[in-house]
């Protein structure tokens, strides 16, 4: 006779693997997706104080460190596509509630890849890439 124990409860899914983004590592995301240098970003966020700018783009894309203000995220979206939203789930809500974000650009449900005529041109290809880095090359790495 053979003694199987039934299972008393129901199956959670499998735990994701994959680490939580930080919002570091999103800002980083996002601004190489665009195609910007560190130096590109501090020079559209302040016009006078460029050495300043430049310190606090590497600062925020420094683990561990996070926006304080709205306004300061503010300026990076002005500088590069970025959903500010986005930025502060990762730094405000646990990583169960942290939205999908794509780990090769970025990119999430609500602010997906946008083609040059304005085009919402990605979908999901993995639990954590679009469609358009599933198939582009990897993006070189801007300083």
């Amino acid at each position: 006779m053979i003694h199987v124990a039934m299972p008393t409860e129901r199956r959670r899914p499998a735990p994701s693997v994959l680490l939580p983004l930080t919002p570091a590592r999103y800002l980083r995301l996002r601004r190489v997706a665009a195609g910007l240098s560190v130096d590109a970003v501090a020079r559209s966020i302040s016009a006078n104080n460029q050495a300043e700018a430049r310190a606090l783009v590497m600062l925020l894309e420094t683990e561990g460190s996070t926006a304080r203000y709205r306004e300061t995220v503010d300026a990076f979206a002005d500088a590069f596509p970025i959903d500010i939203d986005v930025y502060f789930q990762l730094r405000d809500t646990p990583a169960i509630d942290h939205p999908r974000i794509c780990r090769g650009c970025g990119c999430s449900e609500s602010d997906p890849c946008v083609a040059g005529d304005g085009s919402h041109t990605c979908g999901w290809r993995g639990p954590a890439t679009c469609s358009r880095c599933a198939t582009a090359p990897a993006a070189p790495v801007l300083q």
